[in-house]
């Protein structure tokens, strides 16, 4: 999957190579962080998770539930969108802009009311996939179509209602989305928006104790400091480098977007890292408990563990006792919140983390319900 290479005002494309994604943070401070929930991002991961159930094993149920109960017309029109979500994921059902923790229906009439140039080129990116420039779909509309069928008939008819009538397009995408809020989504978003709340509290938390590539590096194991902290690097098939110099960028949970992580950074957006977090209570599967016994068989993450056992520690406070530098225990750190194995409280300047204990001991219970499923 090859992606834009983004700088501050153009977007390029090269061919020749792919490297995992890296956030650029010179210039860019604490200031520029916002974290929060966004509820159309997590209807945009409800819908692709309906488009490609495969990805998402842990949500068989849900889905399976979800989709016996569509009603035939929606049926349609979310088949005939599932390019602008199945893949790439369009940049239109991110937060546009902030602030985050609104209702869904004010993010979706940020996308009814988005200037009309700015909300084609985000649909056709995500349409076309990557390798044709979005602002094409505007100038060369025929060319884009083309590029469009190239990947499939039906990419090819949604670029052609695109181009053909940008504003009838946005309007039935609208009420599609108003629909699937009606349909499914309200009620789903009741059920799981004080775990995505209580997920941001707990990187907000955060936000003043580490330097700002340890604190967006947390979200994910795999994301990590690079350049002495100058930078962050996903590890993620794409060729994409994103300055955040004079941006704002948005770090978003989700648990329909397990296990994909999701970092954009079109120009004339804020930046966004859609990060996965697990549903609490859930029963985990057995891959799930299989990464939780990797997590905690590396040395290095052991001994960690048996400092945090006891009592809250600093990250500075770990690197001195363990020898290691703050971003290796960071990123130590990353592994084990991303397994439910850590807990984290700032308290003033200095942000404390320890081990979960009782979902520690929870791992052998749950090694031996996989077992015997």
């Amino acid at each position: 999957m090859v992606s834009a290479i983004v700088t501050a005002r153009t977007t390029t494309v090269d061919y020749s190579r792919r490297m995992p994604v890296l956030l650029d943070l010179r210039g860019a401070k604490s200031s520029d962080v916002t974290i929060g929930t966004s509820p159309i991002s997590e209807l945009q991961a409800c819908l692709h998770s309906l488009a490609e159930p495969d990805h998402h094993l842990d949500s068989q149920s849900w889905l399976m539930k979800t989709d016996a109960s569509l009603p035939r017309e929606l049926r349609h029109r979310l088949t005939r969108f599932a390019p602008l979500w199945a893949r790439r994921r369009c940049r239109l059902l991110l937060p546009l802009s902030p602030p985050l923790d609104v209702a869904v229906e004010t993010e979706i009439d940020r996308v009814a009311h988005l200037p009309e140039q700015a909300f084609v080129e985000a649909a056709a990116y995500a349409i076309q996939g990557g390798s044709f420039d979005p602002r094409g779909a505007v100038t060369r509309p025929d060319e884009f179509i083309a590029a469009c069928e190239a990947r499939s008939f039906s990419r090819g008819e949604l670029a052609r209602s695109l181009t053909d009538d940008p504003e009838a397009f946005r309007g039935i995408l609208v009420r599609t989305l108003e629909d699937s809020v009606e349909e499914f989504f309200a009620k789903e978003w009741e059920r799981i928006q004080a775990r995505l709340r209580d997920e941001a509290d707990q990187t907000r938390s955060r936000l003043h104790g580490l330097p700002l590539a340890e604190l967006i590096s947390s979200v994910s194991p795999a994301a990590r400091p690079v350049q002495d902290g100058r930078g962050v690097r996903f590890d993620k098939l794409q060729n994409l480098t994103v300055p955040l110099r004079g941006n704002h960028i948005f770090l978003v949970p989700s648990i329909h977007g397990r296990p994909h992580l999701i970092v954009r950074g079109e120009p004339g957006f804020p930046v966004v890292v859609n990060y996965p977090v697990a549903w609490r209570g859930q029963p985990p599967s057995i891959d799930e408990v299989r990464r939780r016994l990797t997590v905690l068989s590396d040395p290095a993450r052991l001994n960690l563990c048996r400092h945090m056992v006891n009592e809250a520690i600093t990250t500075s406070d770990l690197a001195r006792r363990t020898n290691m530098t703050r971003p290796q225990v960071s990123r130590h750190l990353a592994q084990l919140r991303s397994a439910g194995l850590l807990t984290s409280e700032r308290s003033g300047r200095y942000v404390y983390h320890r081990v979960d204990v009782q979902h520690l001991m929870q791992i052998g219970v749950e090694l031996l319900r996989v077992i015997v499923r």
